[in-house]
């Protein structure tokens, strides 16, 4: 059996209990059932959410999406996935995996 690989420092991983539903090919919905709040999210913003795997920290996935946007310049696509970023893990859509070095 392999071992799986242990997560990187301060990787970003979905809270288990949000609720996600794909609502069509230009977004979808997260249900926060601890706190009782919906977001909508975009494209884009799927496209994190789905990054959040507990394996990624923030530049992996901002790297993740230059690939994927390449047309969008490296600056503004850090500055929009911080700012997704915070305002789900303020909320508790997203957490931290904190790793002892």
């Amino acid at each position: 059996m392999a071992k799986k690989p242990a997560p990187e420092k301060d990787s970003l991983i979905r809270n288990p209990d949000v609720v996600l539903r794909e609502e069509d090919p230009d977004g979808a919905l997260l249900f926060n059932p601890d706190t009782n709040q919906i977001r909508v999210i975009n494209t884009t913003g799927l496209f994190i959410w789905k990054h959040c795997d507990g394996k990624k920290d923030l530049p992996a996935i901002v790297a993740a999406m230059q690939e994927a946007f390449g047309e969008v310049p490296e600056a503004e696509i850090a500055t929009q996935v911080k700012d997704f970023l915070d305002d789900m893990k303020a909320n508790g859509f997203i957490g931290k995996i904190l790793v002892n070095t």
